[in-house]
């Protein structure tokens, strides 16, 4: 990679251990506003970096790499370029690197994305998962700062967990730092770091947080931010204080200020902060956290000042978490080779089909099988499209598709995960879930997330490890449309890993088994 053409604040202060500050902009807007603004924050050393959001407001917000490269000109401060992989391949994501690195930029959030406004009606929206993104641009580039994103602020079993084995799995695959999506139950934040110590992992966490007014509550609550949860009594206390003469906005910056102070004291590497327009407001932030240090010197303090904010008129408390969502430190029944503490069992149903598939996975395709010295020699000589192969990808389908919902994708990962085919996520992801989740429901909201089936059976059948360590490459656009059973034999398309653990000597491993 090309030297970074310009300081790297962010990368300074982790590496220091002092708390590093970014505010994030959406490229969805205009341009002129966030030059004005990168320009100011360039002699401002509270301020380490501005961080560029991309597709979070539409499919087509502008470039964040070549606004990016703007922001750093102006700024004299490396920014953190976000990357969504919504309507997006691997070769997009190794030509943006290409194009980051000859722009001097070195710092990157890669995040799957939320999904697209708009549904193209001539093809379907394919989504590269952020953990393929992380690996493919660790080994493209291995000197870049790496960011990845993780929920903690999920309260049903399989969510949460699979939030967490999925971000162990993007320190695996290259990730420096993880990235809180946005939230404000406390205890959550606290999970997230004793989790990932608990299993090991030392990665350095940033929390994105946001000014919460009033009207943003409202509008959050009324459209959707997938994966953000605003609970009733929280929603309840940001109307009494909208009644306030300025409308609520003097507790908003004070409740953020707390927040900042008390992650601090968490040990949480920095903070990102969203809805924060102009530098007027960061200055209001900056000024509100002064003063939370010096009127509550102690974390105590200021745990009781956060409950003080939450206060309801009527003397209750506002709980900013779903009641009767799981919490893991306070069952404490959290095993390392097995991290779940709830009732998440697979149902009947999905562990029959696991039993029935995994048999026919061990008679036909496991190598050294009577079905696979059998089957071997004929479909190798085979095409997985044309001629017999066609019938066979005919058979395929009809066979698999009511049972496991096959898309025909040529590319069958299914012995890694639990049978629930991929492909059935309306992302296509095979790596764990996205962050757009709520109550175990799918972001697009007509489904329940099939990782959720793929954890209750990977649980039951002592194959958690999966989920944490076990990468699949994503579909190749050439597998599309052939039969996976001839593939397979053929030993075509990519492989599927077994990922070391971060600051291991080890290299993937090729964990792949039958299809």
């Amino acid at each position: 990679m090309n030297q970074p053409a310009y300081p790297n604040h962010v990368r300074e202060a982790l590496s220091s251990g002092r708390f590093m500050l970014s505010i994030e902009v959406a490229t969805a807007d205009a341009i002129r506003p966030v030059l004005a603004l990168a320009r100011q924050i360039r002699n401002d050393p509270r301020i380490d970096a501005i961080a560029l959001t991309d597709r979070s407001r539409s499919d087509h917000d502008h470039d964040p790499i070549v606004v990016g490269h703007r922001v750093a000109e102006v700024s004299g401060k490396m920014p953190i370029v976000h990357w969504a992989g919504k309507d997006r391949a691997l070769t997009t994501l190794e030509a943006d690197v290409a194009r980051a690195n000859a722009l001097g930029l070195d710092t990157l959030l890669l995040v799957t994305g939320d999904k697209v406004r708009q549904q193209p009606a001539d093809r379907p929206v394919r989504y590269l998962d952020s953990v393929n993104a992380l690996y493919a641009a660790r080994r493209r580039a291995p000197e870049l700062l790496l960011a990845a994103a993780v929920s903690p602020f999920k309260y049903r079993e399989e969510e949460l967990i699979n939030q967490y084995l999925k971000a162990a799995k993007k320190l695996r695959a290259g990730a420096n730092l993880l990235m809180s999506q946005i939230g404000w139950d406390p205890r959550k934040f606290e999970e997230l770091r004793w989790f990932l110590e608990r299993r090991g992992y030392r990665a350095p966490l940033v929390a994105e947080l946001l000014l919460l007014t009033p009207a943003r509550s409202r509008r959050i609550r009324r459209i959707g931010l997938p994966g953000v949860t605003i609970t009733d009594g929280l929603a309840q206390r940001l109307e009494e204080e909208a009644s306030s003469p300025d409308g609520g906005r003097a507790a908003a910056f004070r409740r953020l200020a707390l927040q900042m102070t008390s992650l601090r004291d968490l040990g949480y590497a920095g903070a990102q902060v969203s809805g924060l327009e102009t530098y007027t407001g960061i200055m209001h932030l900056l000024d509100d956290i002064e003063t939370v240090i010096r009127e509550y010197p102690t974390s105590e303090a200021r745990r009781r000042a956060w409950l003080e904010l939450l206060m309801l008129k009527d003397g209750r408390t506002a709980q900013v978490a779903p009641a009767g969502g799981v919490d893991l430190r306070a069952s404490a029944r959290v095993e390392p080779a097995a991290p779940n503490p709830g009732r998440g069992g697979p149902r009947t149903g999905e562990r029959a089909r696991f039993r029935v598939m995994d048999l026919i996975d061990h008679l036909l395709f496991q190598e050294g099988s009577f079905g696979a010295r059998a089957l071997a020699p004929a479909l190798r000589r085979l095409d997985a499209r044309s001629g017999p192969g066609a019938l066979l990808l005919r058979l395929e389908r009809v066979i698999k598709e009511p049972l496991v919902g096959c898309q025909s994708c040529g590319f069958c990962r299914l012995p890694h995960t639990a049978y629930v085919c991929p492909e059935t996520c309306p992302k296509g992801l095979a790596n764990g879930p996205c962050g757009g989740t709520k109550d175990n429901v799918c972001e697009f909201g007509d489904r329940e997330c099939i990782h959720n089936q793929i954890y209750r059976v990977s649980k039951q059948a002592g194959l958690l490890a999966n989920l944490e360590e076990v990468l699949m490459p994503p579909v190749p656009e050439a597998a599309w449309g052939s039969c996976s059973w001839v593939t397979h034999f053929q030993g075509e398309g990519p492989k599927v890993k077994r990922l070391p653990a971060p600051g291991t000597q080890g290299k993937p491993s090729d964990a792949s088994q039958s299809l």
